[in-house]
């Protein structure tokens, strides 16, 4: 069998930096800001009728000291409704970003 000539293979001589430093701040207490429930209300609303909102949006929610991921679909009386059902009261959310 014959030798066959070997693929041309470029050599990358540089170095690359394209990888960023990401910073991850979920560490912080929310303890120093208090929300208005008018506030949670106005964000809520924000993401909802946002153009990215098309039936469900994966959001974080901080209640108490503890952060959530839910996926909401919806709002119901005084409740955050949720992909599982879930029925989150508003009064007890202090923040809600996606």
């Amino acid at each position: 069998m014959e030798e066959k000539p070997k693929l041309y293979q470029h050599k990358e001589k540089k170095e690359f930096k394209n990888n960023r430093q990401v910073y991850y701040s979920m560490d912080k207490e929310y303890t120093n800001i208090i929300w208005n429930s008018n506030d949670i209300r106005k964000k809520i609303n924000n993401i909802i009728n946002s153009p990215s909102f098309i039936y469900r949006t994966e959001v974080n929610i901080v209640i108490g000291n503890e952060t959530i991921v839910r996926k909401i679909i919806g709002i119901y009386n005084n409740n955050l409704v949720t992909i599982d059902n879930e029925h989150i009261p508003i009064d007890s959310i202090k923040d809600i970003y996606k």
